[in-house]
């Protein structure tokens, strides 16, 4: 068997020993290739196009080096050693700088000559070149045999010697074909069948707005009959998968959905499934997957616009003693905020106005009025973005009390994405007003139906007794630029001292 090998790659080789030009630069729907009128290349030549594949065995260590069709050219303008060319648009959008070019020849005859008299050297030469049918033919005899048995191995060539009689590779196929039929035979084993090599291609990194294309290709061994690319944004806890074409030589090729290219990257694995249905990793895994970085192209105003800026006008009534008015409280807060996306994701400015009463939880029976407290103030935010699922919000307030001037901070981190489905965690404190801790909890499983859900531990507005709030927001996208939304709450001091709140806003983005 190894000698028949070792005559096949040969038969090969000697097959591309004629000179091949290189595509070498691509300019909208010409190339240029160097090729000059005086390589047989005047305006009007058809050239052959390869795709040139090398790739190290995982096995023996060795390069292997082939190359496969993908189309036809024509030389619309010859120089002395370059040429400008046009392609097929099917093929130009496979093209790639690098690519081998080669005059199209007429075919060499196949017959034997009918005199035993030798033919010159050159018409011998021209002869032993076989055709591009006849070498597919051959890699397609190559994969059935490869996994068959001894006996099934030798009929697929007789197969091939009946379809092809005046091959090069008459002499080492019938001694093949020979050995095959004896160990059939006789019973002996035979050698394991070659493991398929497969060679994945796919961009390190893309530009957002342009298409990230997957291709697959089989060097040796079965070509599979389905390969499958998984992928999902990086952050997402779930794949989806696209199955990718089957094209002409054993290459596969897919372009995943992606529109635009998510700013947070991309990260893939690649099954193929053999003739035999064994599925095989052919590049990285689900536990790790391979990574497509994804840049902001520069100038791209569509990028620097979209999504950037927002105004949100809010205004909450709280009240924790069944509307008794001795401890109760209003906010109304607006704000502006813009979007970097860099490391600083966001920055937030606005204003707010905080009016209430509180009493002691001890007097809140009494029937005493309750202590009024308001705090007038500005603020700042910035939300830095440590993970595309991870960021952390720096909020600071300065404005006056009944006391004079104060200020308070707020600290939150988010997990999850600004506008998706996310867990935030916040912690603040304001002079003369108390102290809030919340979890809120935000999905968008209903489409233009944002909701969330919130709960807050807080010794507002006078800064005593801890009361609970449970608080459900619903809104609803009324125009591509407008948003409105509600709230409605429920907080309670204890068991005797509960009440409902109630909420409004809205929210404009551009």
């Amino acid at each position: 068997m190894r000698p028949v090998l070792l005559l096949l790659l040969l038969w090969s080789v000697s097959a591309q020993a004629a000179r091949a030009a290189s595509v070498l630069r691509i300019e909208g729907p010409d190339a240029f290739v160097d090729l000059g009128r005086a390589e047989a290349a005047p305006p009007g030549a058809r050239l052959r196009v390869y795709r040139v594949i090398e790739a190290r065995h995982p096995v023996t260590g060795k390069v292997l080096r082939d190359r496969f069709l993908l189309g036809e050219a024509e030389v619309l303008e010859a120089g002395e050693v370059l040429s400008r060319i046009a392609a097929p648009d099917e093929v130009l959008a496979h093209l790639e700088v690098g690519d081998e070019v080669e005059p199209v020849a007429p075919a060499a005859p196949r017959e034997k000559p009918a005199s035993a008299v030798p033919a010159p050297a050159a018409s011998a030469s021209a002869a032993q070149a076989p055709s591009d049918a006849e070498r597919t033919a051959l890699r397609a005899a190559w994969n059935a045999a490869v996994q068959s048995a001894p006996a099934e191995r030798a009929r697929v060539w007789e197969d091939f010697l009946g379809a092809w009689p005046q091959t090069d590779l008459v002499g080492p196929l019938r001694a093949e074909i020979a050995l095959l039929k004896e160990t059939a035979a006789s019973g002996r084993p035979t050698a394991e069948p070659v493991a398929p090599v497969l060679y994945v291609r796919a961009p390190g990194r893309v530009f957002t707005h342009e298409p990230i294309v997957v291709s697959l290709a089989s060097l040796a061994g079965p070509t599979p009959r389905a390969v499958m690319v998984h992928w999902r944004e990086q952050g997402s806890p779930t794949f989806r998968t696209v199955h990718l074409d089957a094209e002409p030589h054993g290459h596969f090729r897919a372009v995943l959905p992606v529109a635009p290219a998510p700013l947070a990257g991309v990260e893939y694995f690649v099954e193929a499934v053999l003739p035999s249905g064994a599925t095989l990793a052919a590049f990285a895994s689900a536990q790790r997957p391979g990574a497509i970085a994804v840049l902001r192209p520069p100038r791209d105003e569509r990028i620097e616009l979209r999504d950037r800026s927002r105004v949100r006008l809010t205004d909450e009534y709280v009240d924790f003693n069944r509307f008794k008015g001795n401890d109760v409280y209003n906010l109304f807060e607006a704000d502006f905020l813009y979007r970097v996306y860099t490391v600083v994701h966001a920055v937030r400015v606005g204003f707010g106005n905080y009016r209430g009463l509180g009493t002691p939880r001890s007097r809140l029976d009494s029937g005493q009025p309750g202590r009024p407290v308001g705090y007038t103030y500005g603020f700042g935010e910035l939300e830095l973005r440590l993970h595309p699922a991870l960021s952390l919000l720096l909020k600071g307030s300065a404005g006056v009390t009944r006391e004079g001037l104060r200020g308070g901070a707020d600290v939150g981190l988010r997990i999850g994405g600004e506008t998706g489905t996310s867990l935030l965690i916040r912690g603040a404190k304001v002079a003369d007003i108390g102290q809030r801790a919340s979890l809120a909890l935000s999905w968008d499983a209903v489409r233009d139906w944002p909701m969330s859900a919130e709960v807050v531990v807080t010794n507002e507005p006078i800064g005593e007794d801890l009361g609970v709030r449970l608080i459900y927001t619903v809104g609803r996208s009324v125009t591509p630029w407008l948003d409105l939304n509600g709230r409605v709450s429920y907080q309670l001091r204890d068991i005797n001292h509960s009440g409902f709140g109630l909420g409004l806003g809205t929210t404009f983005h551009w």
